[in-house]
């Protein structure tokens, strides 16, 4: 039985419609193949009828559910069915269909084509970054590892590392340029990505990219990478401020600068730098004027110089004469930069750990080396051109570790001085000098003074680690008027010998009329002839505050030194000085085993002298009391200049006389001119052209020895002769 869905009245079998509700007959249990119906009453249609037994109209397709009727082309059915309820063409509505789904899929490809596109763009983008990273790692690692530091990386390694970086700073630099057409209202090329920049110039440049591979597509590809590895901008020094100590170490190891009037060590304390160990710290009870070297450590980091560290301090410092290579950037519109080497400091030098700072300055050089030409500017463009590739960024790197590694002063605020001045110290807690077995030479100067004596205890230091360890000098009473300005620069260089010997200073400072020390140590010292090791009688030998003479065996003992590094000093007539470090802690005695040379005045141990020191000293030249005539005896010595003077064509001198301190300045300075310029009237006489030289009288203004000893007068009559800055 058959009813009817909607009001349920019994239905026939040929009944379409239900005849109580009019409802359209729905059978739930017909599939849509199942039947047919006619497409103008909508009575069922029987097995394969061709006309419809209610209305008699032609039979049409089934009408199954999801099927469309169709009837024959020209019926009055088929133009019927041709439109919609609404009239409108049944063609045109599938005509408009089919564009609706084709636009949709063209949209839905472009887009999947462009993400696809914008995938492999920031993939390649991302790779060229990683890459570029990479070789910077490798060739940093190359040059701030262990095994750089002692053999370097194979030429074979560098051009790799260099083609590497080049090639993917390259094709980083064309990715970006791509997006750059694109877009170009946000194109910014760099290695941190695409950044949106409207309002920049670049934004509206509209110039096509360089061709890839071309001078200028590598020039902008080194000059991203610059950009990207440039470190931070160098630390700016706080204003000076001291603090008085309170004679509590919680308290005053943390201050920068401290200024102490009338505390328990002495009448002044003027310190710059905390007392830290290079911000590495110190053991648990460590005090570091007890004389105690401090345990190993980090090298410091060049890139992370602590902030608020003031000058001269807690850093990693190289003398200016350390420049494994000169070079300049040359730019020319249009054209690839260059990279033009002006010198190159010769391989072989010993070097230090604290030199690897200037690792990138090291491989400019070793590259370099590996041109036919050591003075050819190494150009920036592609292997067609016959030249080596190699990236931009290592000059910007390299002047800017040697930046950072300059002699820095440090920097002390003085301010006013006791009345009655009896003695001045200075302590300097130095880490990592190792002048002794490098054979570097340290200037150490005041106000721009050289003090000779700080130069003697500096540059006899061998100081293995890196490790830190405090040193106590005497300044001689002739230099303190150096700090009546109320400020103290002290500064440490090596100017002269192109060893790269690193050091650093965790703190300096300076005591006025000081008190009994708290930490002491006792020296015993034996002073010999280096070539007949016989024993220097009368020889006199300083350490810390104390000053004693040789016997006939040449002993002598010193007690009350501040423990630390204690440097022993011995000079005596006709020798050249010698010093000596002793490492004493608290409580300790030591021996200092001292050999003396004899003074040399050839004209080769002039030059060895200047190549060392910049200055070279003579006693050879004599005058009589209080004249400035000079001596026949004094010959050999002025020929011995003159030679060192024509093996310098074009140089010019300073000639300098010094006295002791028998006499008033008034006499003394005038004096000390006029016997240099005597000198310098000589050398003119025998073909020196007067305007290479310079004379200059100080006096008794730069000892280099005590004026109280006799041997120390002695040391201080001198001629001095000196390369003009």
């Amino acid at each position: 039985m058959v009813t009817c869905n909607q009001c349920g009245s019994a239905l026939s079998e040929r009944d379409a419609f239900c005849t109580k509700c009019g409802a359209r007959r729905e059978n739930s249990t017909q599939s849509a193949a199942a039947k047919r119906f006619c497409t103008k009453c909508g009575a069922p249609l029987l097995g394969e009828t061709k006309f419809c037994t209610r209305c008699g109209a032609p039979a049409g397709a089934a009408a199954g559910f999801g099927s469309v009727a169709t009837t024959s082309v020209g019926s009055p059915a088929a133009a019927s069915s041709a439109k919609s309820a609404a009239g409108i063409p049944k063609r045109a509505i599938l005509g408009g269909a089919v564009v609706v789904v084709v636009l949709v899929l063209v949209v839905a490809i472009a887009g999947f084509i462009h993400a696809e596109r914008r995938a492999r763009q920031k993939a390649a983008e991302m790779q060229a970054a990683s890459d570029i990273e990479k070789n910077f790692k490798n060739l940093g690692g190359a040059a701030n590892g262990p095994a750089q530091k002692a053999n370097g990386p194979s030429p074979a390694d560098v051009n790799k590392s260099i083609n590497d970086l080049a090639a993917a700073a390259n094709a980083l630099a064309q990715n970006a340029q791509k997006q750059g057409a694109a877009n170009p209202l946000s194109a910014n090329p760099g290695i941190s990505g695409i950044n949106s920049a409207p309002n920049s110039v670049s934004a509206t440049n509209s110039a096509p990219a360089p061709a890839p591979g071309s001078p200028a597509a590598i020039a902008a590809a080194s000059a991203a990478v610059d950009a990207a590895l440039t470190p931070p901008p160098l630390p700016k020094p706080a204003t000076i401020v001291p603090v008085a100590g309170t004679g509590d170490p919680a308290h005053d190891w943390p201050l920068e600068y401290e200024r102490t009037v009338g505390g328990p060590e002495a009448d002044l304390v003027v310190r710059t730098g905390d007392i830290n160990n290079l911000s590495f710290g110190w053991p648990k009870g460590f005090d570091p004027f007890s004389g105690q070297s401090t345990p190993g450590h980090p090298w410091p980091n060049i890139d992370h110089i602590p902030p608020n560290a003031p000058p001269g301090t807690d850093r990693i410092m190289l003398g200016t004469g350390v420049m494994p290579v000169h070079m300049s950037i040359q730019h020319v519109p249009g054209q690839a930069d260059r990279i033009a080497v002006a010198l190159i400091v010769k391989r072989g030098l010993p070097s230090d750990g604290y030199s690897g700072s200037l690792g990138d300055c090291f491989l400019v050089r070793d590259f370099e080396t590996q041109l036919e030409d050591p003075h050819a500017p190494i150009v920036i463009a592609s292997k067609e051109e016959g030249q080596q590739e190699m990236t931009r960024y290592w000059a910007p790197k390299c002047t800017r570790e040697r930046e950072l590694t300059d002699p820095v002063p440090v920097v002390m605020s003085v301010g006013a001085l006791p009345a009655k001045i009896d003695a001045i110290v200075f302590q300097i807690f130095a880490d990592d000098f190792q002048p002794r077995p490098m054979h570097s030479h340290f200037q150490v100067s005041l106000n721009g003074t050289r003090i000779p004596s700080f130069e003697y205890a500096i540059n006899s230091l061998d100081q293995s680690g890196p490790i830190g360890k405090l040193l106590t000098l005497r300044l001689l009473p002739e230099y303190w008027p150096l700090l009546k300005s109320g400020t103290v620069n002290l500064l440490i260089d090596d100017p002269t010998t192109h060893v790269p010997d690193g050091y650093a200073i965790d703190f300096a400072r300076i005591l006025v009329n000081p008190h009994k020390f708290k930490y002491q140590v006792s020296l015993s010292a034996t002073v010999t002839d280096a070539d007949t090791h016989k024993p220097v009688p009368g020889a006199t030998v300083t350490a810390g505050l104390g000053s004693t003479t040789t016997d006939k065996a040449g002993k002598c003992e010193l007690k009350g030194i501040p423990a630390g590094l204690v440097v022993a000093t011995a000079d005596a007539p006709g020798y050249d000085e010698n010093s000596v470090p002793v490492d004493l802690p608290a409580g300790q005695s030591g021996n200092a085993e001292i050999q003396l040379h004899r003074h040399q005045e050839s004209t080769a141990a002039l030059e060895q002298s200047i190549a060392q020191t910049g200055s070279a000293t003579i006693y050879g030249i004599h005058f009589d009391t209080g004249s400035s005539k000079l001596r026949p005896d004094s010959l050999p010595a002025l020929n011995a200049v003159l030679g060192l003077i024509n093996n310098h064509a074009g140089s010019r001198w300073v000639i300098s006389g010094h006295t002791d301190n028998q006499g008033s300045d008034k006499l003394n300075i005038p004096l000390s001119k006029a016997r240099a310029a005597s000198v310098v009237t000589w050398l003119t006489a025998h073909g020196v052209a007067a305007s290479r030289l310079e004379p200059e009288g100080f006096g008794a203004s730069r000892p280099v020895a005590d004026n109280a000893t006799t041997n120390g007068r002695f040391l201080n009559r001198r001629v001095e002769v000196a390369l003009a800055k």
